[in-house]
């Protein structure tokens, strides 16, 4: 492209005459040409770090999101070992002590937990780390205080061996707890109503079992809806357990049996919707929730589920 030539009016030679660029207009239209390039870039360069992120940036958002996501997860976690180690706690409070005579662990006791952890003097540490830590030390507390409750119980278990021998303590029959204590549907009668005992899963046929020593009492069919039934006193501690809807029994009346013996096959008598095992627990005259008493045979995870699966609002089998 040809260079551009400017002109000026000479009046003393009344003609028009080339325009020789100094040096100063030549460095001045430089100067201005630079500097609009430079705003102009500036502008540009600013604009895509206002709207757009640096992969740095974009980078630590990424990991920014990942973590959140796992705290919400780890929160998840913390939530569900409390729950656990309180039913626990529960467990023990509610039947463990009260069997062995102990006192309980006061609420004071249990909830008294740990300070937080000591904060740096620059605040340096994530409010969610300060958080978990804290949660981690109460979870921690609470494992001393629910393990040195274990073993002053067990100190306790020589003093007890009697009376433990007749204390309903383990599963009747192998399967899941189907419905639990407490007012449920009738799948017959279809109206709410107490139901005095537990629901558990059991094809025809399976193998019952007496859940402490005792002697039997009731072997046969009774009156009630019941069906085919055993009922076993054990002892003189106050406990009497009650096993129906049976197939078939394999005591009499008056017989001495073990914990853990087989007593009779599960079926489908009486007022009941299908093949299952109805198991009942009296204490001095009074039916309550066996859910508490199958400590014999459970790892605390099985009970914990056992509990929730009791708990459900549904129809009884029976």
């Amino acid at each position: 492209m040809a260079k551009e030539i400017r002109y000026y009016y000479d009046e003393a030679s009344c003609s028009f005459l080339p325009v020789k660029p100094d040096f100063r207009s030549v460095l001045k239209r430089t100067l201005y040409t630079i500097g609009g390039a430079a705003l102009a870039s500036s502008l540009i360069i600013g604009a895509v770090f206002f709207f757009y992120d640096s992969p740095k940036e974009a980078l630590l958002k990424k990991q920014n999101a990942a973590l959140i996501s796992k705290i919400n997860e780890l929160d998840n976690q913390f939530a569900s070992l409390e729950d656990k180690l309180n039913e626990l706690h529960t467990q023990d409070n509610s039947f463990y002590r009260s069997l062995l005579g102990a006192e309980k662990v006061d609420d004071g006791q249990w909830n008294g937990g740990v300070g937080g952890a000591e904060k740096p003097a620059d605040g340096s540490t994530p409010e969610a780390l300060e958080d978990a830590q804290s949660r981690i030390d109460r979870l921690n507390y609470k494992i001393d205080v629910q393990n040195n409750s274990y073993n002053s119980l067990f100190d306790k278990l020589s003093t007890k061996e009697e009376e433990l021998r007749h204390v309903p303590a383990i599963k009747p029959v192998a399967g899941m707890v189907i419905s639990g204590f407490g007012m449920r549907m009738h799948p017959i009668l279809k109206f709410r109503k107490m139901h005095t005992g537990l629901d558990m899963e059991a094809a025809i046929g399976t193998t019952v079992y007496a859940t402490a020593d005792g002697v039997v009492i009731t072997s046969g069919t009774t009156q009630g809806g019941y069906g085919l039934q055993i009922e076993i006193k054990h002892g003189n501690f106050g406990y009497t357990t009650k096993y129906a809807h049976l197939s078939r029994t394999i005591v009499s009346e008056g017989q001495e049996v073990k914990r853990g013996q087989v007593i009779g096959y599960t079926g489908n008598s009486g007022q009941s919707k299908g093949p299952h095992l109805h198991y009942e627990i009296i204490k001095e005259g009074s039916k309550i929730d066996p859910i508490d008493y199958f400590y014999g045979n459970l790892a605390p995870k099985e009970y914990i589920k056992h509990r929730e699966d009791a708990k459900a609002e549904n129809v009884s089998m029976d």
